[in-house]
């Protein structure tokens, strides 16, 4: 019998799809938000141009910026009988992405294979051969790994109840999961080798090497400290595709939102949450759980009693501040401080007078050397002098995402996590606005962009302290939990938590990982342990 009442914390992706899929099974659902609107990260900036305060807004999305693996959410809507494309358009970009070095030299990330192995020629002709043999790695990790480590948590897999997916075209993860599997994996995939050096063996050219260090930020970890199971990202795009969505990334966010209010599901935006609520329990055992759910208070002093409580707020943030101590033995505070954030940056959103064909819909400019960013983010905690900067130029693709005549550049620059809850390093409100006229300024001097201070007409900037403050992203992190280590990689804070019953976790900081196809996954497993439990 399914529970009769699941309070969901928080609406960003994960929350939203395992309150679609809860509220489809059955469950009555009420999701609350802290801000205005749901989306958590994925979100939306509009702002008018002041000179013509009628035309179109400036719209930007705030988080990401490209859909990867869509037939994730085909499979949320499908779960319900609804149809994703109807909801949503979506166009796979061609290039993917453009990268620009100092020296002149360039990369197109083409959507076909023998696109890119012809921009891989002009760079480096010795390296084709590497580059076949580093993206077939890369897919060979896809089929042993996703089924084990993208749709079902470590316990269910451990516990056996992972059943053999059908052999859907796009599901090569369908072979069965045997024990035999289930020891040799990890040797097979590469989790005991460095990402870097799986890329080095392949690949001799150091651009081509700098080209693909850069996925394992997508995951908020250091090339040089991550598993080299992450060659599965570079694979998963190029095989999948990497796809826009007409009207902006956020209607995904509406799109969701719309169906699970659709379902059925209350969701209550502008509404915090202060506690979870926990009946504590008289079990002794050091295993048996310690406490049950009964709801959550809010911030207003409000009881919402529920038999179920999913925390999509990050988890770290949800143990420490909403968690009773004595109800998290197994994370208590020093626990806390050891799971290692990830990477995180600043984001500038521009809007500006007149339009720069040059750009991609996406455009990585590199520095002159990109490992002295990855160690100002990663190692010596500081803002990098000649960071990697990242512009996406939505207009390109979908110009009615600004005023006529006008670009949005959505900039992205690394910057390093918050040194601790409660503390900054960095000292952002001084470092925010110098770090912005730096890249500005190199925008304009080395990358092209001629004017471009003078073209502002519009401006946000969001910084690791924003982050922290408006989503309560434990070290303003963008990605969660790092994966540089064996234990955050692999080993996240689960989905339910041990120690007390009826509380589930879904979203970036918690398994599968960060990214958008992940943690829409993270809501299909916890919707699943949910109706495991009852």
């Amino acid at each position: 019998m399914p529970p009769k009442h699941a309070v969901i914390i928080g609406g960003g992706i994960g929350g939203l799809c395992a309150a679609v899929r809860l509220a489809g099974a059955g469950v009555r659902v009420t999701l609350v938000e802290k801000n205005p609107r749901v989306g958590g990260k994925l979100n939306l900036w509009e702002a008018p141009h002041p000179a013509r305060p009628a035309d179109r807004p400036f719209r930007f999305d705030t988080g990401p910026s490209l859909l990867t693996l869509p037939f994730v959410f085909e499979e949320l809507f499908a779960a319900v009988g609804r149809d994703f494309h109807q909801a949503v358009r979506v166009q796979r970009l061609d290039p993917i992405a453009s990268f620009h070095w100092p020296d002149g030299t360039t990369f197109h990330q083409r959507a076909t294979p023998a696109d890119v192995e012809a921009e891989v020629r002009k760079i480096s002709p010795s390296d084709v051969e590497g580059w076949r043999r580093l993206f077939a790695r890369g897919k060979d990790i896809w089929d042993r790994s996703a089924g084990l480590f993208l749709y079902h948590s470590p316990e269910q897999v451990l516990a056996g109840k992972v059943k053999r997916e059908s052999d859907a075209p796009r599901k090569p993860w369908s072979r069965g999961l045997d024990a035999l599997s289930l020891l040799t994996t990890p040797l097979r995939i590469g989790m005991f080798q460095k990402f870097n050096r799986e890329i080095d063996r392949h690949l001799k050219h150091p651009k081509l090497r700098e080209l693909l260090y850069q996925y394992a930020t997508y995951s908020g970890a250091s090339p040089f400290k991550a598993p080299a199971t992450l060659a599965v990202i570079p694979h998963a795009e190029a095989h999948f595709g990497g796809w826009y969505v007409q009207g902006g990334m956020y209607k995904i966010a509406e799109s969701i939102e719309s169906l699970a209010r659709e379902l059925g599901v209350e969701i209550r935006t502008k509404c915090a949450v202060e506690q979870i609520l926990i009946d504590p329990t008289n079990a002794p055992a050091r295993k048996a759980p310690c406490g049950v759910v009964r709801g959550v208070r809010l911030t207003t002093g409000e009881d919402i009693l529920a038999d179920v409580v999913v925390a999509n707020s990050d988890v770290v943030y949800t143990y420490r501040h909403l968690v009773d101590a004595r109800f998290r033995r197994a994370y208590a505070d020093r626990t806390l401080d050891a799971l290692e954030p990830g990477g995180t940056g600043m984001c500038l959103l521009l809007g500006v007078d007149g339009t720069y064909p040059q750009l991609s819909h996406h455009t990585k400019f590199m520095p002159a050397d990109y490992t002295s960013d990855l160690r100002a983010m990663f190692e010596t905690k500081t803002v990098p002098i000649d960071p990697c900067i990242y512009v996406c130029a939505s207009t390109r693709t979908d110009p009615t995402q600004a005023p006529d005549g006008c670009e949005n550049l959505f900039v992205l620059v690394s910057a390093p996590a918050l040194q601790n809850d409660g503390a900054t390093g960095v000292n952002w409100p001084a470092e925010g606005p110098r770090y912005r006229d730096q890249i500005v300024r190199t925008l304009e001097e080395r990358c092209g962009l001629s004017d471009l201070s003078s073209r502002i007409v519009v401006e946000r900037r969001i910084t690791p302290v924003d982050l922290r403050q408006l989503y309560n992203a434990n070290a303003g992190t963008i990605y969660g939990i790092g994966s540089n280590n064996l234990k955050n990689a692999f080993l996240r804070p689960p989905n339910r938590d041990k120690d007390v019953c009826g509380l589930f976790f879904a979203g970036g900081a918690t398994h599968p990982g960060g990214g958008l196809p992940l943690v829409a996954l993270s809501g299909k497993i916890v919707s699943e342990l949910v109706m495991e439990e009852s």
